[in-house]
């Protein structure tokens, strides 16, 4: 009797397994970003959009299972968050690709590619969270706290490059760049939010 209880309480959906897929698919379009960044390819500009579709539809497809889903290994709101929130980061990405080919910002912008750098590190660290979140909380909980301290990193560079920027006299170009610079610390902080829910989560279930 209660392996059958058990079988019927078990989650069959493998939620643990849709948000890794999807912080994976996230941290492939903040590199497609940082490699656009780097080399102004416009196949790589595509790139982004693509896979903040994909992004997207993993998304949708863990909202869709978390409504059929009796049991869920984590609080579904949770899950519901984690998903949500990630969804910005590589929304934000999309974002920035959008600001810097309408303002026509140059890919010589050393700042701008320490940036990314940081964003990719970020999201990295948040996939590598994600994957221990099953396994093996304490280490998740060491990851988010490095997602949270990358957000500290890009706003150091973030500050300098502001500071930098308002040296310039060319005030159209201070305009241009300061739009595509907030760009980017939007998509930080989503991933400092992201670094912060996860936290929340670790504290929960261990």
């Amino acid at each position: 009797m209660f392996a059958w209880l058990g079988r019927i309480l078990e989650p069959s959906t493998d939620f643990y397994g849709m948000l890794n897929r999807q912080a994976a698919k996230t941290l492939e379009g903040l590199e497609a970003l940082d490699a656009w960044i780097g080399d102004g390819a416009e196949e790589r500009c595509q790139t982004v959009r693509d896979l903040e579709r994909q992004a997207d539809e993993l998304k949708l497809d863990l909202e869709r299972r978390l409504v059929e889903s009796f049991v869920t290994p984590l609080d579904r709101e949770d899950i519901y968050d984690l998903s949500a929130r990630m969804d910005e980061i590589i929304n934000a990405a999309k974002s920035t690709v959008r600001e810097i080919e309408a303002l026509e910002i140059s890919a010589d912008d050393l700042y701008l590619r320490e940036m990314s750098q940081v964003l990719v590190e970020g999201t990295r660290c948040v996939v590598q969270s994600f994957s221990w979140l099953k396994g093996d909380p304490k280490e998740a909980s060491n990851q988010a706290f490095l997602v949270r301290k990358s957000e500290n990193r890009f706003t150091k560079i973030y500050r300098q490059a502001m500071r930098q920027l308002f040296m310039l006299d060319d005030f159209k170009k201070v305009l241009r760049t300061r739009e595509v610079y907030r760009s980017m610390l939007a998509c930080a902080e989503r991933i400092d939010i992201v670094g912060e829910k996860l936290l929340h989560v670790i504290v929960k279930i261990s």
